[in-house]
């Protein structure tokens, strides 16, 4: 027989969804799994891509974009790559709003969203989390997903916001302060990868990653010589052209550098994984999730059919967790 007393005791399900550029498709996943397993969200949080695909479902539109990610193409890709003269960012970020377009209205606002939504960006100047609860919800994408380096920061309020990942990388607190009893957390930064010196971090080259690791170890402080210190030798140009074509293809054989992207995108990987380590050992989830996506690189949303995949199936991995310790629960 069951418990009437039970009807005044459910408890609400909060998701937490983190950054992590194209590792974010997996919450796509994660979010028809929980529909499968009929665990309702009551709310969502999320950074970056979180936001993204957090926005979406809440619109109800996710399946409409679940299926053009699973058609996207590297030709698509470089479409929504709007360059600028590269004083704040590299890329403008209308193309992208205009591709969010598709499943987000214009007009609409944070407050209509059939599911409660917040969206975690970052403030340039205090470094403080900057979390929308209300507002234009593509304004609020656009914020979120301010790649520093990628995109121009938005201007807001006398300061300027850049990606809700630098601050916020996994928003369980916002889940948390919201009042929500049960919290799912899709953490897209279980590691680090740590990659063989001279190899490209995008795309399909990351098969020639040495190892990857999952532990504290690169919060640790280590003792290190200066002594070994390269300092990089002055370039000579010998010609714009030529120039741009080394820089691009890594021609400069003596020095080995990594390309002005990679070192923005391995920064933001490290220190969107020491701040979820942080973030854990203060705000525990009821269940978290972490696919391994160590080996996708950023920019790979023409890769959406294995993300996912890998969503699923680490979802699969946790199914009795998720309902012994949700669905039993609400």
């Amino acid at each position: 027989m069951k418990n009437p007393f039970r009807l005044f005791f459910k408890k609400k399900v909060g998701v937490a969804l983190g950054s992590g550029g194209a590792k974010g498709l997996a919450h796509i996943a994660v979010l028809e799994y929980l529909e499968q397993l009929q665990i309702p969200i009551h709310f969502i949080a999320g950074s970056s891509i979180g936001a993204v695909i957090g926005a979406v479902y809440a619109a109800g539109t996710l399946p409409d974009f679940k299926r053009d990610m699973l058609k996207f193409t590297k030709k698509e890709l470089l479409s929504l790559i709007d360059l600028t003269l590269p004083r704040s960012g590299l890329l403008k970020g209308n193309d992208f709003i205009k591709f969010m377009r598709k499943y987000i209205p214009a007009d609409l606002k944070l407050e209509d969203l059939k599911i409660p939504l917040e969206i975690v960006a970052t403030d340039y100047y205090t470094g403080a989390c900057v979390v929308f609860k209300k507002g234009n919800v593509l304004d609020a994408i656009r914020a979120s997903v301010s790649i520093p380096g990628f995109f121009i920061p938005v201007a807001y309020n006398n300061s300027f916001l850049i990606d809700g990942g630098v601050a916020n990388p996994l928003p369980v607190d916002i889940v948390s302060n919201a009042g929500m009893e049960l919290t799912v957390a899709v953490n897209l930064h279980p590691g680090v990868q740590r990659i063989e010196k001279g190899e490209s971090i995008f795309g399909k080259s990351f098969h020639k990653i040495k190892s990857k690791f999952k532990d504290d170890t690169i919060t640790e402080a280590k003792e290190v010589d200066a002594k070994k210190i390269t300092i990089p030798e002055e370039v000579k140009l010998t010609g714009i052209i030529k120039s741009i074509e080394e820089w691009i293809s890594k021609k400069n054989k003596a020095q080995s550098y990594p390309s002005i992207f990679e070192i923005i995108i391995q920064s933001i990987d490290i220190m969107g994984y020491s701040t979820t380590v942080n973030m854990l050992k203060h705000y525990k989830p009821t269940v978290l999730i972490e696919p391994d996506l160590l080996a996708t690189g950023t920019l790979d949303f023409y890769d959406a059919y294995r993300i996912m995949t890998v969503g699923y199936k680490t979802c699969e991995a946790k199914r009795s967790e998720l309902v012994k310790r949700i669905a039993r629960k609400i």
